[in-house]
């Protein structure tokens, strides 16, 4: 059984009076343990494809399943339980909160889902020794570097063990060699601890290093060749 699958999914957007569509009959399984990559131009549909793997929008027509269960039509309440328990995300601007240390930007998200704080700060410390910022988990976003600032946005996204990471651009702010590093890091992770991770990207670095690019082309998945 797929870990995620989308069947017949169109995504369409109102732009004033006009309907657009972002997505046309998308057909995708993702396994467990996948390290894959969305790419094609811009306006191709990547986001809104993320954003539908990541239970951040629902398909207009069509169906998406987590693991067997269609979530397309839970309720948001069930809906946003069900992402924060199974999927982890990394924006691209890393969305960290300005005020909050490392520790505390990692911490952020379990405690909202009601972890206590002494267990909460002891995951966090946890996973920025993973990705490399154990020593810097008391400084501030304005105090880490761009590549310092995404591994701890890497760090938050799996703060609460998800099965399925995804990045959206996660090198398109970066410098050659930090864009290296972070794919390393989470190239690492995914074989490590079985984490499956889905990018969009136009980075050929990254392309590079997945075992599976989804092509998108007007909405539409595009064939590779083999």
């Amino acid at each position: 059984m797929a870990f995620v699958s989308l069947s017949g999914v169109d995504k369409d957007y109102a732009l004033g009076a006009t309907a657009v569509r972002a997505l046309r009959g998308i057909d995708l399984e993702i396994a467990r343990g996948e390290f894959m990559a969305v790419w094609g131009p811009s306006g191709s549909g990547k986001t809104s494809l993320l954003n539908l793997i990541g239970l951040l929008d629902k398909p207009t027509r069509g169906s998406v399943h987590l693991e067997g269960e269609r979530v397309d039509r839970l309720p948001d309440a069930r809906l946003a339980r069900t992402r924060a328990r199974h999927i982890g995300i990394v924006f691209q601007s890393f969305n960290l909160v300005p005020v909050l240390d490392a520790c505390e930007n990692v911490m952020l998200p379990l405690q909202i889902a009601g972890q206590g704080a002494r267990a909460a700060r002891e995951i966090a410390l946890r996973r920025l020794d993973q990705v490399g910022l154990g020593e810097h988990c008391a400084r501030r976003p304005d105090q880490l570097s761009g590549g310092q600032r995404q591994r701890v946005a890497i760090a938050r996204a799996l703060a609460a063990s998800p099965g399925l990471v995804i990045a959206d651009e996660p090198t398109a702010n970066l410098d050659s060699e930090t864009s290296l590093a972070i794919v390393e890091l989470m190239r690492e992770l995914n074989r490590r601890d079985g984490v499956t991770f889905l990018f969009s990207t136009h980075d050929p670095r990254l392309l590079e290093r997945v075992d599976r690019r989804v092509h998108l082309q007007d909405g539409r998945i595009i064939a590779e060749p083999a």
